[in-house]
């Protein structure tokens, strides 16, 4: 890196906004700056997953291990994920469940929402994915007929009730919403053939429940070929090679993530009105430090 660079900041901006018969109803977003010890969990993450594409079974679940005796929270997250996909160790949702429940009570951002998409899997508890959507209400604007209105932790009964006395097509489809969305807003991330090629932009998601489709729209793309990110990449990436296949990597990126969580979560036939229509928008962004 040639002397007086600045290093380049990248994030993941998420904005959301439900609408329905084309009321505007909702939106927020939040986003913050990189710490030193942000990107130095990012790049412990990295390394791991790194282990576990590379089969490094050994590696990385001493790795784990130790993240978990050092009481990180998102390795406990990390490890959560191991065992709710079966990466390394025999799938197990309840130790699954167990370790994003202790990522939650430490702090981290996105165990809600795995829990929300777990339980939201066919064959699991489904009325917990609604429990926990409803603890993160003030992130995700849900249709309101999908969340009871008693508190979920103080009026647990009450709460409880309300789920029993939902019409089973609402539960179902409310369910189905639940677990498709936390599934996307707890997957995404800035994917590394993008950052390292200091692409950007942001993205219109248009997720449609009533037929299960999900449609995105590029509303900026930058691709900056003179940032001195360049130092940051790897020559033996086969993508370099493909200009065309670099412009693409973000909206191919959310493609495939959108395919994977429409794939994991069968549509019942469910009660959404055709015209309900759950908008969010991600901008991957770089920025000079």
């Amino acid at each position: 890196m040639n002397a007086g660079s600045r290093l380049h900041q990248r994030f993941l901006l998420w904005t959301s906004t439900a609408i329905l018969s084309g009321a505007w109803l909702w939106s927020s977003a939040a986003h913050a700056r990189e710490t030193l010890a942000q990107r130095s969990e990012r790049q412990e993450i990295e390394a791991m997953e790194r282990m576990l594409g590379d089969g490094l079974c050994a590696s990385a679940v001493g790795a784990i291990k130790s993240g978990l005796a050092a009481k990180k929270p998102y390795i406990m997250l990390m490890a959560g994920s191991m065992y709710e996909e079966g990466l390394c160790v025999k799938p197990d949702w309840d130790k699954a469940a167990g370790l994003y429940m202790r990522a939650q009570e430490a702090g981290q951002r996105h165990a809600i929402q795995r829990l929300a998409a777990g339980y939201a899997r066919p064959g699991r508890d489904n009325g917990m994915a609604i429990w926990w959507a409803a603890r993160n209400g003030d992130q995700i604007t849900y249709p309101s007929r999908c969340i009871p209105a008693a508190d979920p932790v103080n009026d647990q009964d009450g709460f409880n009730r309300a789920l029993e006395t939902m019409p089973p097509a609402t539960f179902q489809s409310c369910v189905y919403f639940i677990g498709v969305v936390n599934e996307l807003l707890s997957q995404i991330r800035y994917p590394r053939l993008a950052s390292h090629n200091n692409v950007s932009g942001s993205f219109i998601m248009d997720f449609v429940p009533a037929n299960g489709t999900i449609i995105w729209a590029v509303d900026k793309l930058d691709v900056d070929e003179n940032s001195p990110g360049a130092f940051f990449r790897n020559l033996a990436t086969e993508g370099l090679d493909n200009p065309r296949e670099i412009k693409n990597s973000l909206i191919n990126y959310l493609k495939g993530k959108g395919n994977f969580a429409l794939a994991r979560y069968p549509r019942p036939a469910g009660d959404f009105a055709p015209d309900y229509v759950f908008r969010g928008r991600y901008v991957f962004s770089i920025e000079k430090w």
